[in-house]
């Protein structure tokens, strides 16, 4: 997998350096061609003086008397008034500042269009039997039961998973896309110290979540007495908000920017993202849920 994000890199830089090489070419193809059409305007002024010229020394073989009969207009004929060499027009050069300046930024900046950004990728290595993460690690699904390798960081109670990172200080927010998923759960929990993950998740054992249930409208909080938090509808997309140093943990229905409930509590230490992904209804296809991608804005300031 590492390789293959190396050789979707390497794709976009070659395209981009074809690209770039390509409109050089034609660039440098046209202005070219403006360059020989002047030079060949120019060699043919310079043919028909010289032919002028040839025809005057052998004009003047003759007599005078001659030469002023025959050539009486000569002077008006070939008169020509002392004109400013014409001037090479704007654009004539290649405009390399537009190849060469800052390219390496540019490109980069290019770049961004097709890197994807999550503010935590999922944990594998957390992740129950049930579930299967994609290879860029972020969004996950519920397959049904697979045997895994036994690891004591791993879920074997229910299909959930953790996110890669954890968070003990300062403001933290992200978004999570539930996709056509009923049955899940969001939220953080405390990691477990090294032991096995309890059977019983909730805020009394160090996890703090909002959850649905299959064929249920309505959402509730993992806290002591399960409480209501909203009902919820059509929600697709949930913003999770983490203060770390208020204690407070807060949902928000994304879409509809509607908040659905707020934890306020001492977590007791990191905290890592926490997750449930419930099976698919019926037959129905596995759906995926996603860490939504953060917007990548570039500033550029003076020094």
């Amino acid at each position: 997998q590492v390789r293959r994000e190396f050789e979707a890199l390497h794709e976009f830089l070659w395209r981009e350096e074809r690209a770039l090489l390509a409109e050089l070419r034609d660039e440098a193809r046209s202005k070219r061609e403006l360059l020989e059409q002047r030079m060949g305007r120019l060699q043919d002024e310079s043919r028909a003086l010289l032919a002028e010229a040839r025809q005057l020394q052998a004009d003047l073989q003759e007599d005078d008397h001659t030469f002023l009969m025959t050539h009486k207009n000569r002077k008006r004929r070939i008169a020509c008034t002392a004109e400013e060499p014409e001037a090479i027009p704007l654009g004539t050069l290649l405009d390399v500042p537009k190849y060469l300046g800052s390219l390496q930024y540019n490109v980069w900046k290019k770049m961004l269009d097709i890197i994807t950004v999550v503010p935590f990728s999922f944990d594998p290595g957390s992740a129950a039997s049930w579930l299967s993460v994609s290879d860029d690690l972020s969004s996950v699904s519920n397959r049904g039961f697979q045997l895994s390798v036994e690891n004591p960081e791993r879920f074997t109670s229910a299909p959930c998973i953790l996110g890669s990172r954890s968070f003990s200080s300062g403001f933290h927010a992200w978004e999570v896309d539930l996709g056509g998923i009923t049955n899940w759960r969001v939220g953080v929990a405390r990691p477990h110290g090294g032991t096995h993950w309890t059977f019983h998740h909730d805020s009394r054992s160090g996890f703090w979540f909002i959850y649905r249930l299959q064929g249920k409208d309505e959402c509730r909080a993992s806290n002591s007495v399960r409480s209501e938090a909203a009902p919820l509808g059509e929600v697709r997309r949930i913003r999770v908000e983490l203060d770390c140093d208020e204690g407070e943990l807060s949902f928000y229905n994304a879409e509809r920017r509607s908040h659905i409930y707020t934890f306020h509590d001492n977590f007791g230490g990191p905290v890592c993202p926490y997750f449930y992904v419930g099976v698919p209804r019926g037959d129905g296809k596995a759906e995926a849920l996603r860490i939504c991608p953060l917007r990548v804005r570039v500033q550029e300031d003076i020094p």
